[in-house]
């Protein structure tokens, strides 16, 4: 089935998904194809670990009220390449990459709308003219790129970090953590109000996301009012902050070596 819905979407967006690829010669030279044998696969860990820019620690430090930054991803060498590989493919919108890491039976929510099929459909993959403009790249993209952790005897890797190592006793639904160090805590939602304090992956209670939105850096978030532990309010640009019930996914390895993505969710 998932074969025969992958024709179908080919031989619709044939021509619009080449127009997405990268003609940057470049580029593709630094795509992840994993070679046939394990000393190129090393040397190529080596090497994209060795432009990694601020990787996260490998072991996640335990101190009461943060949730500092964890990502045991590089621990695993064919995982570690598997997804930057699948952070490459993001970057381009390659529609056929990113559904060839897709499991057929994949988890998209919590009711009965799962499985490839509903994948494609929920996030308007099925059409070349929607394709492009899936909010699923910057989700996705999102979710990679705030690390994560192994299980089930590194069969199996959960990311974010916030939602994989979510400490139990705050209620995931009123409470989030700062996905940052210095970030500024205000006391009005716009970068010119005063100061009220820098914080670094501090659990924080969720108070209000506002209607005010600002762009900066060339990305667009709103302003979230929230409450640290000790009392003191404020506000955040949203960018710093994650929640543990909002989107994650989960990655397994397959009797054959190969991973693939097994759910893509948010919410409980």
């Amino acid at each position: 089935m998932k074969k025969f819905i992958v024709l179908l979407f080919l031989g619709a967006c044939t021509i619009a998904c080449r127009q997405t690829e990268t003609t940057n010669e470049e580029e593709k030279s630094m795509a992840v194809a994993p070679p046939s044998n394990m000393d190129s696969l090393r040397r190529q860990y080596i090497a994209l670990r060795q432009a990694s820019t601020n990787p996260m620690p490998l072991k996640q430090v335990l101190e009461l009220g943060k949730l500092n930054p964890v990502d045991e991803g590089p621990i695993d060498t064919l995982f570690f390449l598997f997804r930057e590989n699948l952070k490459n493919t993001i970057q381009q919108k390659n529609v056929f990459g990113l559904l060839d890491a897709v499991d057929e039976n994949i988890k998209n929510g919590f009711g009965d709308n799962n499985g490839f099929a509903a994948f494609v459909t929920q996030w308007a993959l099925d059409k070349p003219e929607t394709a492009a403009d899936s909010k699923l790249w910057q989700v996705l993209a999102e979710v990679l790129d705030l690390g994560g952790v192994f299980r089930d005897k590194q069969r199996t890797f959960w990311a974010n970090y916030v939602a994989a190592t979510w400490p139990p006793n705050y209620d995931g639904f009123e409470y989030g953590a700062i996905i940052g160090s210095g970030v500024r805590l205000r006391s009005a939602p716009n970068l010119q109000s005063k100061t009220i304090k820098s914080v670094s992956y501090d659990v924080v209670k969720i108070l209000e996301q506002t209607e005010k939105e600002e762009t900066i850096g060339g990305e667009t978030f709103p302003w979230v009012k929230l409450a640290l532990l000790d009392g003191k309010e404020g506000f955040v640009y949203g960018k710093f902050l994650s929640s543990p019930v909002g989107y994650r996914a989960g990655f397994e390895r397959k009797a054959s070596g190969k991973w693939q993505m097994v759910f893509l969710l948010a919410g409980d």
